[in-house]
């Protein structure tokens, strides 16, 4: 028989499940602004594998064999409870990009906010008497014209744009088993997690005689 490999990269999507793997700063004793991010890291991705047999001539009779997920997560230490934190979450990203690959609702809303302020201070002065003896200070250039006008006007305007997009899914993952954990990293891991047939199978018979019923 005849197999092929398809690989499958996963993008991303904004708020940040998949894409490129966190990566590491490379000399964490240099200041901040020289520091730059590491470029050994792992790339998020899932490889499906297909069996094609030679009585199966079109694309859609290929049987899917097999898929294999990789997530990688920071751990921001080096204790056991890091990386054991750590694992974890590169395993639940894995298996969020396994969802994302199947199914995946995109989002994305704009909000712009505009807020004026305006403000206008007048102030006027007469070459008259007031009262009877009040008289408005002036100077000799200003006496010249039986009245000034100083007119002060002031705007402001902030302009503020919102872009949030959002990316949802949802799947019921059966059969995922975890097959690799690795260090990748100086603070980085990865966690491969894989799926075939015999896996779905074995799963659902578990279910059948020990999950819960739906």
């Amino acid at each position: 028989m005849k197999q092929r490999i398809l690989s499958i990269a996963v993008a991303a999507a904004l708020v940040t499940l998949a894409g490129c793997s966190t990566t590491a700063v490379t000399n964490t004793d240099e200041q901040i602004r020289n520091q730059r991010l590491s470029t050994k890291f792992v790339g998020e991705g899932i490889k499906i594998e297909t069996n094609c047999a030679w009585y199966r001539p079109f694309k859609s009779d290929c049987e899917i064999v097999s898929i294999e997920a990789v997530g990688t997560a920071p751990t921001f230490g080096n204790t056991t409870s890091n990386r054991k934190n750590a694992l974890i979450r590169a395993e639940m990203q894995a298996g969020a990009n396994v969802s994302h690959f199947i199914k995946q609702d995109i989002t994305s809303n704009r909000v712009t906010t505009t807020i004026a302020k305006n403000v206008e201070k007048a102030r006027d002065k007469l070459n008259t008497n007031h009262g009877d003896h009040e008289v408005v200070e002036m100077s000799d250039n200003e006496a010249k014209g039986s009245n000034v006008s100083v007119r002060e006007n002031s705007n402001d305007t902030a302009v503020n744009l919102t872009t949030t997009i959002r990316a949802n899914s949802a799947a019921v993952l059966r059969g995922f088993k975890v097959t690799r954990q690795e260090v990748t990293g100086p603070q980085e891991v990865a966690v491969t997690i894989r799926w075939d047939k015999d896996s779905e199978r074995t799963a659902r018979m578990l279910e059948s005689k020990f999950g819960t019923a739906r």
